[in-house]
């Protein structure tokens, strides 16, 4: 029961405090909500960042095609192997007369091709499969388990397999996701540490505003907990605040930025994302947000108590 008094005192006196000292409480409220939207807006950009490079990646294929002549039972055949490979996310089989149709499509301004199919008078492509493996550094490992299918080596099949050209694209492509996602991922960590730091200056200089009241009530014996529970108590206050500041400032934010972030990045509107997502970035915000608070509380007292 003697807890729970306590705690409720304690309780009782942060909320008091928060209340009494209204222009600290609002300073570091803003300076904290600050510190969130900057850590928010790298979680926004990283992505948007990770959606591009996902929507680039979706655009890397491989294509194995089939002399004309090869029939369509041993190509899906294959194609049935093909979809059992554990890196591969979909085979979509192409039939000879759908490869012609889309040929046709791609060169409908070429006159001299129109008029070269005109005078070759039947279907000069055979099928193919597209295949698409989940990650684009997983697409080696998938040719190796394709060729290594008895019927692929056959000369008389598989009339050639695109990799092999689109190789150097596709290891560029890896080397550039690669270090874009650590180049994105150093510059969200340096950048959160500077809001922290910002933010847990902030708070000792609250904490430095009320030195008089806690060198008081160390003359009068009060126990640590008692001096230093409401100063943790309005760190947990602040990042309440400023996390649900945070939160309203995001929408009209993310509603205006997620107009251009739509056109440029491949789609992602970050808006949407907000939407989706809203309820783990306030968690994420709101966690952050009180335990810079209450830390930085915890470790501003320290000083004054000579501990």
């Amino acid at each position: 029961m003697s807890l729970r008094l306590d705690l409720q005192r304690i309780v009782r006196e942060g909320l008091v405090n928060f209340w009494r000292n209204k222009l600290v409480s609002f300073s570091t409220i803003v300076v904290m909500t600050m510190g969130l939207l900057v850590m928010t807006s790298l979680l926004f950009l990283n992505a948007v960042l990770g959606f591009s490079l996902k929507q680039l990646e979706d655009r890397v294929d491989v294509n194995i095609y089939f002399f004309p002549d090869v029939l369509e039972a041993e190509i899906i055949a294959l194609k049935e192997k093909v979809e059992i490979i554990p890196e591969v996310r979909d085979v979509q089989y192409i039939s000879r007369d759908q490869a012609f149709i889309d040929f046709q499509e791609r060169h409908a301004d070429d006159d001299l091709i129109n008029r070269s199919l005109e005078e070759l008078g039947d279907n000069p492509l055979g099928a193919s499969l597209n295949v698409r493996a989940y990650e684009s550094t997983q697409y080696e490992a998938v040719i190796a388990a394709i060729e290594s299918e008895p019927v692929v080596t056959n000369s008389e099949f598989v009339e050639r397999i695109n990799y092999y050209d689109n190789k150097t694209l596709i290891q560029r492509l890896n080397q550039f996701s690669t270090v874009a996602r650590l180049v994105a991922s150093a510059i969200i960590v340096f950048f959160t540490i500077v809001a922290l730091l910002v933010v847990v200056s902030t708070m000792r200089i609250a904490i430095f505003a009320a030195k008089r009241e806690i060198r008081i009530k160390r003359l009068v014996g009060a126990e640590h907990r008692y001096i230093r529970g409401p100063f943790v108590v309005m760190g947990g206050l602040y990042g309440l605040f400023a996390a649900i500041l945070t939160m309203i400032a995001l929408y009209p934010m993310t509603r205006w930025v997620g107009v251009y972030t739509e056109s440029f990045f491949g789609g992602m509107d970050v808006f949407n994302f907000y939407l989706t997502n809203a309820f783990g970035i306030f968690v994420i915000v709101l966690s952050a947000g009180m335990v810079v608070g209450m830390l930085s509380s915890y470790l501003g007292t320290r000083k004054y108590l000579n501990i």
